[in-house]
């Protein structure tokens, strides 16, 4: 018998979603299994790790999700999910070793329990794997684009350690890296099932607007977390792009809205070799002193609030009220 609270998380719509679509998440999971099967049984042990970890697959679902709303049925959109998720992961697994990462999606990372290099290789492995399927697909198109879209994720993986302990880095410095890191590939989550299902320019341009929208307010989200969210429910350690020495919005936003007397308390932090956890706290109560917590929500809110501008042509549709879900879940995801 059900418990109260997971009778009401069963009524959320985010979790309706993944309802309607389990079919066509099923049919993924399995092209995702059947594809890190290896004869080198340490790549399928790596590999699985952790993509069958706890975790939403949004870009996946968003690929399926928009595959629906535009009626498409044929069979590239499971492809596609799939490379979608591969280059993720790689991502990830690559992500860990750059920093020295020991928790991801609520376990140990692979680079903790396998070394840095086998992590490496296998995010190298998932890469090529995520290539072999695009050309099976014989779509020149797909295969443009992700490629330009794997360009942008290493370009942005680059930028973003190219950054560390710079204090004064700009806010538009920081959008261009989240959006290089992050958005590109929620973009084309969202934006390719207009181009598999032939869609005309301007739905084409309404997916490609959410998708980036999507993608950049998820990094807010995920980098607002980091100091006002809750390790437990997270799955990873909060303050970590404190303690490595990452730049992100609620940061730049206290620095930019602090006093002089903080400000070079903030400098102090991020010259530093290491930051403790007296010097994290420290810079949760300047954080506090200036807002920086509801000024972080607020403009996360306009990228939310441009999503859902862009996809208001779908009002009517049934699966309208998912993307909203979407959207809301972001919204509420520290709560």
């Amino acid at each position: 018998m059900k418990k109260k609270d997971e009778k009401n998380t069963d009524l959320l719509p985010i979790n309706r979603l993944f309802r309607s679509l389990s079919q066509s998440i099923r049919k993924v999971d399995n092209q995702i299994k059947k594809n890190i099967q290896d004869e080198e049984k340490l790549i399928t042990l790596a590999a699985s790790h952790l993509i069958n970890a706890e975790g939403k697959k949004l870009r996946p679902v968003l690929t399926l999700l928009f595959s629906r709303l535009l009626k498409y049925r044929g069979k590239a959109q499971y492809n596609l999910a799939v490379c979608i998720e591969f280059i993720h992961n790689a991502t990830l697994l690559h992500d860990d070793v750059i920093d020295g990462g020991k928790l991801r999606r609520g376990k140990k990372s692979a680079n903790l329990i396998w070394g840095n290099k086998i992590s490496v290789l296998v995010g190298d492995y998932l890469l090529s794997k995520a290539f072999k399927l695009m050309v099976a697909d014989k779509s020149i198109k797909v295969l443009q684009i992700l490629s330009e879209t794997s360009l942008i994720l290493a370009r942005g993986q680059i930028q973003d350690v190219n950054n560390l302990y710079k204090i004064d880095l700009s806010e538009k410095k920081y959008l261009s890296i989240i959006n290089s890191k992050t958005a590109e590939l929620f973009r084309v989550s969202c934006y390719l099932p207009s181009i598999i299902s032939d869609q005309p320019k301007n739905i084409q341009k309404s997916l490609n607007s959410f998708g980036y929208h999507f993608g950049m307010a998820f990094q807010l989200s995920d980098d607002i977390l980091d100091y006002f969210g809750k390790s437990k429910k997270l799955g990873k350690m909060i303050g970590k792009d404190f303690y490595e020495g990452k730049v992100t919005y609620p940061i730049i936003h206290a620095y930019r809205n602090t006093s002089s007397l903080n400000k070079k308390r903030l400098k102090k932090f991020f010259l530093k070799k290491k930051r403790s956890k007296k010097d994290f706290i420290d810079t949760l109560s300047i954080m506090e002193s200036c807002n920086t917590h509801i000024e972080s929500i607020k403009f996360l809110n306009k990228y939310l609030k441009k999503a859902k501008t862009a996809v208001l042509k779908f009002e009517g549709s049934r699966d309208k009220v998912y993307l909203d879900a979407l959207v809301e879940y972001l919204h509420i995801r520290d709560k």
